[in-house]
């Protein structure tokens, strides 16, 4: 099967929303945390995250490759690709530990360099954001209807807010 935006993207947000299941079983329950190489935690819901994310994208288009946070795939195997998909199946680890509900899934599909498609669930609220380059911009929460997000460039005496995680500064 071939990745098509308009057929496969309500498959897309079903990978995000079942991967939030998937994180929700383990942060419902004690949840043990080990560290990767670079010192950062690493929970068994990353993991399961990744591998479920990951399985079900290789079955929507076997061509496009996959680079993750939980499995990286080195530069020099990369710096060519052209499309690929680009996912952080746990966005908040720290956050996830503390139990906070501030984490999301993260899905995004790259190509020449740039964003076309992208998902973000945070499955504690049960709300979905996404996009599209061709589609525009949704909003989706508890199973309501989407609604389309509108953006717009702030006047020149408005405050721009910036927003950051409570774990990084």
């Amino acid at each position: 099967m071939q990745f098509n935006h308009e057929k496969n993207i309500l498959e897309l947000l079903n990978i995000a929303i079942d991967s939030g299941k998937e994180i929700l079983n383990i942060y419902n329950d004690e949840i043990i945390v080990n560290s990767k190489e670079d010192k950062s935690p690493i929970t068994q819901a990353d993991i399961n995250s990744n591998n479920l994310i990951v399985s079900r994208l290789i079955k929507l288009d076997p061509n496009i490759p996959i680079l993750s946070e939980e499995s990286l795939v080195k530069w020099e195997n990369r710096k060519d690709w052209n499309k690929y998909w680009l996912i952080d199946p746990l966005d908040g680890t720290k956050e996830f530990i503390k139990k906070n509900g501030e984490f999301t899934v993260n899905i995004a599909l790259i190509s020449d360099g740039e964003p076309i498609l992208g998902v973000v669930y945070a499955p504690v609220i049960n709300t979905m954001w996404h996009g599209d380059i061709k589609g525009g911009s949704y909003k989706i929460e508890k199973n309501k209807d989407p609604i389309k997000i509108k953006s717009s460039s702030p006047n020149k005496d408005e405050v721009i807010k910036v927003v950051a995680s409570r774990s990084h500064t």
